[in-house]
């Protein structure tokens, strides 16, 4: 449970922020990171939250998402709307001992659960950096949860997880590579590959790179690669980038 990082994206009412550090306390969650800009007062915190002096000095912010996921392997955003792309899709319940499987196996890294602001959720450009996504069965009536909330479902998940005899893991859930890359490393990944797409087609359009880069990185997300794998991609992709630009350089290899 202390390798599994809660990172709320630019939560927008204190309450809320609050709120999950209440949850963490109850369920044995340690690590929370904020996205700037996040609502966070530690004197208003404390007076909502009793008893959680300890969590809030640990509580980390970051500048950029891609900050606060630099050190994360496994990243399963939340979501209650639907969304385009093939996306590893799970409850709460199956989410819990394949996060706990990656914790084990994550050494110093983390592994990470990430929640949007209250008003609309994570943003597309937030769940291309994530692996999957978590979504919470709700009435079709109103199937949106506050913030809080849904933390505390899935947090109340990993506690029982954790503490209990273990479920077996639904069969729809891949198993997970051993050595997952880091966010840092995905980031490196992605911005080669825009690179190489750049050089590729030089007159593409702003708009329709962002679509290709959007399903490509739901397709390499969903390969879930390896430390390893990532980097001789980054280094492939700028490579290839590199010949297109300067074709004398490919017939000396």
């Amino acid at each position: 449970m202390n390798q599994v990082v809660l990172i709320l994206y630019q939560p927008q009412d204190v309450v809320n922020v609050a709120a999950i550090i209440r949850v963490m306390s109850n369920f044995g969650l340690t690590q929370l990171r904020l996205v700037e800009p996040a609502a966070f007062d530690p004197y208003r915190i404390e007076g909502i939250a009793h008893h959680t002096e300890k969590l809030i000095r640990a509580t980390e912010r970051f500048p950029t998402l891609a900050d606060a996921l630099s050190d994360c392997t496994l990243v399963l955003g939340t979501t209650g709307r639907p969304r385009q792309g093939e996306r590893l899709i799970m409850t709460p319940r199956q989410s819990a001992p394949y996060l706990l499987k990656a914790a084990t196996e994550a050494g110093e890294r983390k592994v990470a659960i990430l929640f949007g602001p209250e008003q609309d959720g994570l943003p597309n450009e937030a769940l291309d950096r994530c692996h999957g996504m978590i979504t919470i069965p709700t009435h079709p009536y109103n199937r949106s949860l506050n913030l809080a909330q849904a933390a505390l479902v899935i947090a109340y998940d990993l506690w029982m997880e954790a503490t209990l005899e273990p479920t077996p893991t639904d069969s729809t859930v891949p198993p997970l590579p051993p050595d997952m890359a880091t966010g840092e490393e995905r980031e490196a990944l992605f911005r080669s590959l825009e690179g190489l797409l750049t050089t590729l087609y030089p007159t593409t359009g702003a708009e329709r790179l962002t679509g290709a880069m959007a399903r490509l990185r739901t397709l390499l997300m969903r390969a879930q690669p390896r430390s390893e794998e990532s980097a001789a991609l980054t280094n492939l992709f700028r490579h290839a980038a590199r010949l297109i630009t300067n074709p004398e350089r490919s017939r000396d290899r």
